[in-house]
């Protein structure tokens, strides 16, 4: 009998612990908007950081887990050089990971409320060179935190590799797209738009789960018997 109350003693002291601790209400998505720099290596342009303008974009993001997330993004990036100015639109579908737990839970090992992360997937590029659509490949890097319970803060560098090489437009009369003169400054000999953008968003989307409440019931009832 008295074991049995040292245990209960033990139950009530720790298990509101416990409950705050399974408690921390978690989202599934988030929504938020970002803006930086753009920049453009191709046939007219071979330099990084080169030609800087500017780029903002709003994103939509779905967690599958602390780790796997996709995302959708809607960005608007302006693209210059000699000769030619381009206000390109990208849509980008990608899959992203991240090297840590993002979740803000002390109890976990390897929980943390910042993490690196990778991206890439599919694109479409719209108002190249008055030429809809083209195809991209996205891809790049980025570092996340989580700023409060909701709010989180996002950079990244991303990259949106052409399927063709229209950027600079397609004139047959400039040495642009020209096998015989610039266009050996990239990788396959195409385009490779650029952005870095600092970003925030807000989570939405609350998860429900009784299966706290349902342990909590049986570790109650367990411990009273």
């Amino acid at each position: 009998m008295k074991f049995k109350l040292v245990r209960f003693a033990v139950l009530c002291v720790f298990l509101p612990l416990s409950i705050q601790s399974q408690s921390q209400e978690e989202y599934k998505a988030e929504i938020g908007v970002s803006g930086g720099g753009s920049y453009y290596i191709g046939d007219a342009n071979s330099l990084p950081f080169n030609n800087l303008n500017m780029a903002f974009s709003g994103f939509f993001r779905y967690r599958f887990d602390p780790r796997l997330a996709a995302r959708v993004e809607l960005a608007y990036a302006v693209v210059s050089g000699p000769n030619f100015n381009s206000n390109v639109i990208a849509t980008d579908f990608c899959g992203e990971f991240n090297f840590f737990d993002l979740e803000k839970n002390e109890y976990k090992q390897f929980s943390k409320t910042f993490s690196p992360y990778i991206f890439t997937g599919v694109g479409i590029l719209t108002n190249v060179a008055k030429i809809s659509p083209e195809m991209s490949i996205p891809f790049g890097v980025g570092f996340k935190l989580k700023l409060s319970d909701r709010w989180n803060l996002d950079a990244k560098w991303s990259n949106r590799l052409l399927i063709a090489d229209n950027l600079e437009g397609t004139k047959i009369n400039t040495p642009y797209n020209n096998m015989n003169y610039l266009n050996r400054t990239n990788l396959l000999n195409k385009d490779l738009l650029s952005t870095f953008t600092v970003g925030i968003s807000f989570d939405i989307w609350k998860k429900h789960c009784d299966c706290v409440n349902s342990a909590t019931t049986k570790e109650k009832n367990r411990y009273i018997k």
